[in-house]
Parts: structure tokens; C-alpha cells; sequence
């Protein structure tokens, strides 16, 4: 808990010196004191003492104090001692926060050489003063940010033991879910898959897995500093994709000169997971390097039933390195990672197959201040995944199928005035897919390409009303222009904050909706068809938080409206030779309406509980059908309880996440034959499957800690109550399972 206390509290410190001078985004290595003795200085007030927790008089670890005007700032150290320099005969208003306790400012009257001061600090029931990016791409207070912004922080993650990405954001947002296919993972929410989900790396898209979904399991949850999650439309912001939800996992970067973890996790089906980290931050340098290594054997929830494992066994290794340069005005950061991925089904029935993947992402950034009100930003970042399959019992390899996406975006964020800023770029988006399978010999090949130009205003009218402002234009090699503007508005009157806003969407095709010619086995015969159009929306919300002395409540309603939404279809044609054949086409269909609410609570009677719980309502309608959206469920709910205190004079955390998610809506073609006249016709019926609920135990108990060192024994159960889906599919959970992990931070 401190270690995490200590970080935030450093980052914080660096972030808030960021927000309230934008001009000098990141001159604070030469300028923030650190609490060590240093000479007196003529015409200097040396103010000094200690940060306190106002309940039980313990200094508060990493606690910052800032002064918003200029670049004076500083961390406490581990026991909440400071030290902080200011000019004789001036008055500041001192700012001071610290992650878990309310922020406040304390006005100081610099009139002697020395002073000494203690500072009491009450705790708060929600951490407002949290960085968000993904809204607004600036760095952003998370009660000042107009875009609704759920934060998962790395403590939940932490604290809670979560066994990969997908677990984390199913437990926490409600009514999404997994379920997995050799290709990868598949997402749902609201009735929309994969494909209206941009998921994002520290603001930058990952590639699909060829012809599919993303692959998760190229990510760690240890290095997650915390995830985003933002509803609707973004297109201004983000281009293509984004419509249904963006999800930004955020890293981690190095704080202090050595720091670092090594984790160990085992659990049913012999998975394994093994995670280790060495960074520094050292005068003008960071690095990083993170190894991870995950291995399972595999579960198949119909054992009696030829098929496919419903999870194949597999091994894969991550091997990521980081380096960063701060140099007065001028930052420069590199990154490279690797994944290497196999994936064995043993159940064919001809033949065993592997599928051996390979990504390789690079991503290199240059931020440049210009004066005191321009920040000058350039991002290179390419993530290019391959895919293979090999046939064992054949003994030959199928040929590579490849996915990519490339980016170069420069960015310009200009602050004219104290409650004005602008940010303007242009943005240059490489798309490829190599797939001989599915699009044959002669079109195995495909690129689309984009270029775009974006502005945002963000205008704070008064201290209680913020208005952003957004246009984003895009010429597709594809399907030429389109313009996505959006608005959104926050008026925060005392605790209280208002929000409103409007997006436009915009989503180009895929490759395999466009290009796809392959035969699926016996089953079917996949077709795209090169006369889509893309699919444009427009999103619409509303949403009121308040936050009293104990509870944090909010509480969102929403309008997505989907024209042109692209839908597969199963048809009978007849072949040439005389015979018929299955076919899977694409089509625009009419249009989609999605209308839901969500509330969300958080209340923290006692220091030592907190707990959350959050409702989600959606009602996902085919308008031209009048149906539900299938793969749609309207009713979803997620809660957290988790006390905190310690035991044997050690620190230890209890929490029990679960969620519920109501009957799916699952529409099929059926074919009805008339008993008479024997005519037959098709017909959308509906199969439902199951509501269901998952429960998760978690018990994390420190046995060793030494200033930043510490040792954290783990344990707990996944899916309490043993409850699966074999029939369905509902869920791809495989049951009850023990996990218990050991963790070594430095």
C-alpha cells in the first residue's frame, strides 16, 4: 500500500506541476526541491515539517505540495518530513494532495528565514485528483475532465490479483465479456463486438490478430499504472473505430534510481504466470525492461464432445524495454516489444494443429516546449503481428497471415491564456493485412491508409464551466472524407459536476468484411463484399457526480445512434456445376439505436472499507428489424468490497469482486416449414442464454517491508461458486479454481 502510496504521490508531484504551468511540462527535474538539508539562501523562506494523517498522526509517505503559480514543488519522504525553498516577504497558496485523502490549499505567508509547519490531511472516500489523458489527449484532473472518465487504478488491479486484462475489465465494467477462439479474444458490450472497441497502449492502437480479434495476452497487468475507460463515439479524437468504447491501458514508467517487482502466480490447469521488472530513473535517463512468461494447459468445457479445446494450451513470453531523455525543455522516449505465442489443439480429429504468433510493436516519441505556451509533440508507434499455422500430422506450415498498423501523428498544444488551451495536429495511419487464406492467391494483399487533421479548444469560462471543443477530418484511401466533429460541456457548482456531450463516430470496414474470399472448412464459404459504406454514429450523454463527506455517486444516460452498421448473413447459392453452397456476405443493414444508463457508487464508511457497485442498463435495438441487438444483455451489475487493515502489524487486504450479467439476447435464422403447403421461410428466433454471476475472493498479506521493499503473499479463489456453461457458452469461465501468487517489490 505505501509503495503504491509512494509512486502516485511522485507522479502526482510531476503531473501537477505539468497541469498548472503548462509551459514548462517537464523543466521540474532542476526545479522541485526534495525534502534533504540544503544552505540557506539570502531572501529565501526555508518552510519545513511534516504531512500527517489527520486520524492517526502517521506521516503520509510521497505527499506533495505545490505551488500552482510556478514551478516550486516537492515530495515528502517516507515518513511525510518536506522541505520546500520560497521567496522571503511573499504569500503562496500551497497546494497539497496525496493519493486516498482529500486535497486542499493552504494559504502561507513567506516572512522569515525559517519556518516549520505541520499538515494535516483527511481521507478521502475517492481519489479525484487521479491524471486522465484519454478524453481530452491533455493531462487532466479526473473531477476537472468534461469527458466521463472510469479509472481502474493499479491498485484494484493489484489488490485483487486479477489473472490477466480481460478478468480485470470484467470485473469492473459492467456487461462487457470475453470469450476466446484460436484467433483470439473476442469482446461484446452493449450489443457491439469487437470491432466499435478501440483498445489502446498509452493512447496508440493495437493491431488485430489477422482476420481477428485483439490478442491480449501480449499484456501484463504489473506494469498497468491504470486503464481508461470512456463510452461512445470519439472519432474526433481517435479516428476510426472509435464508436461503441475506448479502453487506454496506461504503463508505468520508472520513478526512482532502482525499482522494480518479481511475481510468481500458479493456478488450476497448471497456468502459470511468471512477471518481472527492472526500471531506473537516474538524472536525465529512465529505462525499463519487463519479462513475462505465461503458460496453461488448457481447459475444454465439453470433454465428451469432439472439437476444439475451449482454451488450447499454450505458452507465450513478453520482452518489452523502455528508455526515456529529459533534458531542460526537450523529452525524447523509445520503446520495443516483443510477443511470442504458441497455441496447440490437440482435439482435431486429422490433424493437430499449432498457431505460432510473433508481435513486434516500436514506438518513438519527441515532446518539445516552444517558448512558454507551445508544446510540440511527435509519436512513431507500429505494432505488426504474424500468424501462422502448422499442421502436425501433415507435416506442413501454413503460409503466414499478417496484420499491422502503423501511426505518425504531431501534435500541437498551444495555451494562449490561463483558461484557454488548444491542441491541432495532423495524423498519418498505415494499415496492412496479408492473408492468402482469406483473401486467395490473387488479392492476398491489402492496404488502407488514412490522413487526418484535428483541433480542440478547451475553454474554461469561469471556474465552474468548461466547454471542449472538437473537428476531426479524415480522407480514407477507401472511402474518402468524413468529418467527426464533438462538444462536450462540465459545469461543477461546489461538489456537484454536469456533464453533457455530443460525438460524431466514424468506422471504415475492415479487411475481411471488404476482401475475404476463403472456405470455412465444410461449413461455409466466406465472401466480403467491396461495396460496404462505412458506418457513422452519433453519441449523446448526460451525467451528474456528487461527492459527499463518505460517498462518491454518479450517474450517466446515453443515446448511440449507428447508421449503416455492417452485419454478416448466411446465404444458399447455386454453384455452376450444379450443386449449392453456403455463403457468409456482408451487408449494410438499417440503422442501430443503443439508449442506456449507468449508476455508479462509492462509499467509504470506516478508513479501513470501501466499497463500490455499479449498474448498467442498455437497450440495444435493430431498428430495422425491431429487435434487440444479438449479443446484447440490458441489465449488468460489478461490485468490490475491500477492507483494509493490518494484521500482526502488517499490512492485509480482504476483497470480493463479483458480477452479474442478465440473459444474453441471442437472434438466429431459423427455417419454418409450413405443414400444409410445405413452403418454407426464414425467421429470427430468439435462443437466450443464461443470466449468470462470478465471484472472486482475494486475501493479500505483506510479510516483509523495508522503506521501498516489500513482500506480498496472494491467495484466493476464482469463480466461487464452480458455475460454467457447456451447453451455450454464456460464459467460457471453467469453473472454481485456487490461484495464490508471491510478489517482490523494490
Amino acid at each position: 500500500m505505501l509503495t503504491y502510496m509512494r509512486l502516485k504521490g511522485i507522479a502526482m508531484s510531476l503531473l501537477s506541476v505539468c497541469v498548472f504551468t503548462p509551459a514548462t511540462s517537464f523543466a521540474e527535474s532542476k526545479t522541485v526541491n526534495t525534502p534533504e538539508k540544503k544552505q540557506v539562501q539570502t531572501g529565501i523562506c526555508v518552510l519545513t515539517g511534516r504531512i500527517i494523517d489527520s486520524e492517526t498522526g502517521e506521516g503520509i509517505p510521497m505527499a506533495t505540495i505545490n505551488v500552482p503559480e510556478t514551478l516550486i514543488g516537492t515530495a515528502c519522504d517516507a515518513g511525510g518530513r518536506f522541505r520546500i525553498e520560497l521567496i522571503e516577504g511573499k504569500s503562496y497558496n500551497l497546494l497539497v494532495r496525496s493519493t486516498g485523502y482529500m486535497e486542499q490549499t493552504i494559504k502561507f505567508n513567506a516572512n522569515g528565514a525559517q519556518k516549520e509547519m505541520d499538515i494535516q490531511m483527511n481521507a478521502g472516500i475517492f481519489d479525484l485528483n487521479e491524471v486522465v489523458v484519454t478524453g481530452t489527449r491533455t493531462e487532466k484532473l479526473i473531477k476537472n475532465s468534461p469527458v466521463l472518465t472510469k479509472l481502474i487504478p493499479a491498485s484494484q488491479l493489484q489488490r485483487n490479483d486479477f489473472e490477466n486484462i480481460m478478468d480485470a475489465l470484467e470485473y469492473t465494467i459492467p456487461g462487457l465479456q470475453f470469450n476466446s477462439d484460436p484467433r483470439g479474444d473476442n469482446i461484446r458490450i452493449q450489443g457491439l463486438e469487437n470491432k466499435y472497441i478501440l483498445i489502446l497502449v498509452d493512447g496508440e492502437r493495437l493491431s488485430n490478430t489477422p482476420g481477428g480479434p485483439i490478442d491480449f495476452e501480449r499484456l501484463s497487468t504489473s506494469n498497468i499504472k491504470q486503464i481508461e475507460v470512456i463510452k461512445g463515439a470519439a472519432s474526433a479524437l481517435y479516428g476510426s473505430s472509435a464508436i461503441g468504447m475506448i479502453i487506454n491501458i496506461i504503463t508505468k514508467t520508472p520513478e526512482r534510481q532502482a525499482e522494480g517487482w518479481a511475481k510468481a502466480r500458479y493456478s488450476r490447469f497448471n497456468e502459470l504466470l511468471l512477471d518481472a521488472s527492472f526500471g531506473s530513473s537516474y538524472k536525465n535517463f529512465t529505462t525499463q525492461t519487463l519479462f513475462n512468461r505465461n503458460s496453461t494447459d488448457g481447459y475444454d468445457l465439453t470433454p465428451d464432445s469432439p472439437g476444439n479445446y475451449t482454451q488450447n494450451p499454450s505458452a507465450n513470453m513478453t520482452i518489452t524495454e523502455k528508455l526515456g531523455w529529459l533534458h531542460n525543455n526537450t523529452k525524447m522516449d523509445a520503446s520495443a516489444s516483443f510477443f511470442l505465442n504458441e497455441e496447440k489443439n490437440p482435439k482435431l480429429s486429422d490433424e493437430v494443429t499449432h498457431y505460432k504468433s510473433f508481435n513486434k510493436t516500436f514506438r518513438a516519441g519527441l515532446e518539445q516546449q516552444l517558448g512558454e505556451k507551445n508544446l510540440l509533440k511527435a509519436i512513431y508507434y507500429g505494432d505488426f503481428y504474424i500468424r501462422r499455422t502448422v499442421f502436425e500430422k501433415l507435416d506442413s506450415i501454413g503460409k503466414n497471415a499478417t496484420s499491422n498498423v502503423q501511426t505518425l501523428r504531431l501534435t500541437d498544444i498551444y495555451s494562449p491564456l490561463d483558461n484557454l488551451q488548444g491542441i491541432a495536429g495532423i495524423e498519418f495511419n498505415w494499415n496492412k493485412d496479408y492473408n492468402i487464406k482469406q483473401y486467395g492467391e490473387n488479392m492476398k494483399t491489402r492496404k488502407v491508409n488514412d490522413i487526418n487533421g484535428f483541433v480542440q479548444l478547451d475553454w474554461k469560462v469561469i471556474p465552474q464551466l468548461d466547454i471542449i471543443g472538437g473537428f476531426r477530418y479524415t480522407h480514407h484511401s477507401v472511402f474518402g472524407n468524413a468529418y467527426t466533429p464533438k462538444v462536450n460541456i462540465m459545469y461543477s457548482p461546489g461538489n456537484l459536476r454536469l456533464r453533457a456531450g455530443y460525438s460524431k463516430g466514424f468506422k471504415a470496414p475492415d479487411a475481411t468484411e471488404l476482401f475475404s474470399d476463403f472456405q470455412m472448412g465444410s461449413v461455409s464459404h466466406n465472401i466480403g463484399n467491396p461495396d460496404l459504406k462505412a458506418e457513422h454514429s452519433n453519441y449523446y450523454s448526460f451525467s451528474a457526480e456528487y461527492t459527499f463527506s463518505k460517498m462518491n455517486i454518479s450517474g450517466e444516460i446515453y443515446q448511440n445512434d449507428i447508421k449503416d452498421k455492417i452485419q454478416s448473413y448466411n446465404v444458399i447459392v447455386d454453384l455452376p456445376n450444379g450443386g449449392q453452397e453456403a455463403q457468409l456476405r456482408y451487408r449494410n443493414v438499417d440503422n442501430a439505436r443503443i439508449r442506456g444508463a449507468e449508476i455508479s457508487v462509492t462509499y467509504k464508511p470506516f478508513r479501513w472499507v470501501n466499497l463500490q457497485g455499479t449498474y448498467d442498463f442498455t437497450d440495444a435495438l435493430d431498428k430495422g428489424t425491431g429487435l434487440q441487438l444479438t449479443g446484447n444483455t440490458k441489465h449488468a451489475l460489478s461490485c468490490n468490497a475491500m477492507f483494509m487493515f493490518d494484521l500482526f502489524k502488517r499490512e492485509t487486504t480482504i476483497s470480493v469482486a463479483g458480477r452479474w450479467t442478465s440473459k444474453k439476447i441471442n437472434f438466429r435464422e431459423k427455417t419454418i416449414t409450413d405443414p400444409e403447403t410445405g413452403e418454407t421461410t426464414q425467421q429470427m428466433v430468439d435462443s437466450p442464454q443464461d443470466a449468470y454471476s462470478l465471484w472472486k475472493l482475494t486475501a493479500q498479506y505483506c510479510i516483509w517491508k523495508k522503506r521501498y521493499m516489500n513482500l506480498l503473499l496472494t491467495a484466493g479463489v476464482q469463480n466461487i461458486f464452480n458455475y460454467t456453461d457447456p451447453v451455450n457458452f454464456t460464459t467460457y469461465d471453467p469453473g472454481r479454481r485456487v490461484f495464490g501468487s508471491v510478489i517482490f517489490k523494490f
